[in-house]
């Protein structure tokens, strides 16, 4: 089965089935608006793979969100992405190794550990391969929760 592709001038998406991996690839800079029309294109296809496992490539973008970004990732976006999957997200973001040490400076970004005990998991790399590996053991993590729910009833 060949991956599924969808592609803006800033923004390409591609299913790999094998993988069972939205991988959204950030083209170049954007502006505010793309960056939410784009974040908003990611959710549908991954509504339309039924598909809660992300690579996110920011390697060609030059900087992190500024703060209204961040917020309305953190208040609206994320939170969104749940209800409309109807399952906990994982979504791995690769950077260039500059650009991630800009965010994990950055005191307007949330640690990684903001995202413990919610239903949407982030993960930060700057490396495909263990970004890759990340979202297949957050797989494997929650298939066996899943595994293990299916056993018991909580009544």
């Amino acid at each position: 089965m060949l991956p599924a592709v969808n592609s803006t001038e800033y923004l390409q998406l591609v299913y790999r089935p094998d993988l069972r991996v939205l991988i959204c690839r950030w083209m170049q800079q954007t502006t505010p608006q793309d960056l939410r029309s784009g974040y908003g294109l990611i959710m549908d296809e991954g509504a339309n793979q039924s598909c809660a496992y992300w690579l996110v490539d920011a390697r060609r973008r030059e900087h992190a969100a500024n703060q209204q970004d961040t917020a309305w990732m953190m208040e609206v976006y994320f939170p969104q992405v749940v209800v409309r999957l109807h399952q906990p997200v994982f979504i791995a973001y690769l950077f260039a190794p500059a650009h991630l040490t800009d965010i994990e400076a950055n005191t307007a970004i949330p640690p990684l550990t903001y995202f413990d005990n919610r239903p949407y998991q982030i993960g930060r790399f700057i490396e495909e391969r263990a970004a890759l590996e990340w979202l297949t053991t957050c797989r494997a993590g929650a298939e066996k929760n899943t595994a293990i729910s299916a056993n018991y009833s909580f009544t």
